[in-house]
């Protein structure tokens, strides 16, 4: 039985303003890490023990390398990263100030330029769990053509269906409404749908969490799985919800928490 877990998204450089309470245009120290969500719940499945695979792109330069050699390191089957000639890796800058102000600039390269015929549909039709947890890949362009075209392609060989349309404010500007769309035309796809207290709001447009539930099984969600920070995460069914508590633990400037909970569903 073949139990891979495939994430489909962007990898790419989060250059990390280490100076205190900095905004980018006054900080002049930054930490290179790997960064893109759907990267980060591969690597996590694989330390864990999990078979993980990732399908995206980056640059071939410095930065694809690194990339590929730190998933690679991880335990992390890389035969679907494409590194591509003609593109740079995605760069994305970020400082935090002390009120939590946060300050984003996001240079947007190889992401967004996958196809699908430069993948291995057979590895795809293999995969026993597909997670849909990319940032960037539903801003349009030819990511998003072969990130709608996997679903598909899931759907019918009866694959279950993770998905996360992990909103960031940042890069949907003047765009929320194509956003909301976007996200709802996924959830006929999905088993699974991770979504925050503020997506779920965004996405049915009810403040109301009950309400917003019903909207989200309507459009076609199974399983809805809905983070409340402290207070939990509320698991609903369509016909039954119970709430899961959080575990304290210790708060760290940069956030990767919706990553911990995805992988640690999967596992």
């Amino acid at each position: 039985m073949n139990n891979s877990i495939l994430c489909v998204g962007e990898l790419l450089i989060d250059f990390i303003c280490s100076d205190v309470n900095s905004s980018l245009s006054a900080g002049s120290n930054f930490v290179k890490k790997a960064g893109g969500a759907p990267a980060n719940v591969t690597a996590a499945i694989a330390k864990l023990g999990g078979k993980a695979l990732f399908a995206g792109k980056v640059g071939k330069d410095a930065f694809g390398v690194f990339l590929k050699d730190t998933l690679d390191q991880a335990g992390v089957d890389t035969s679907m990263l494409i590194m591509d000639d003609n593109s740079n890796t995605t760069l994305a800058f970020v400082s935090l100030k002390s009120n939590g102000e946060r300050d984003f600039i996001f240079n947007r390269g190889a992401d967004g330029l996958l196809k699908y015929e430069e993948l291995e549909e057979k590895k795809i039709k293999a995969s026993k769990i597909i997670h849909f947890g990319s940032a960037t890949a539903l801003l349009g362009g030819e990511s998003k053509e072969t990130y709608l075209k996997i679903m598909e392609v899931a759907e019918k060989q009866n694959i279950f269906i993770a998905f996360d349309p992990n909103y960031r404010v940042d890069l949907w500007k003047g765009r929320t409404e194509e956003f909301i769309e976007t996200s709802k035309f996924c959830m006929k796809y999905a088993d699974l749908v991770k979504v925050s207290d503020e997506e779920i709001k965004i996405i049915s447009g009810e403040d109301d969490l009950n309400k917003g539930l019903e909207v989200l099984h309507k459009l076609g969600a199974k399983i809805v799985a809905v983070t409340l920070g402290k207070e939990g995460t509320l698991i609903s069914n369509s016909k039954d919800y119970t709430t899961v508590s959080s575990i304290k633990i210790k708060y760290y400037r940069f956030y990767r928490c919706r990553r911990c909970f995805c992988w640690s569903i999967f596992i």
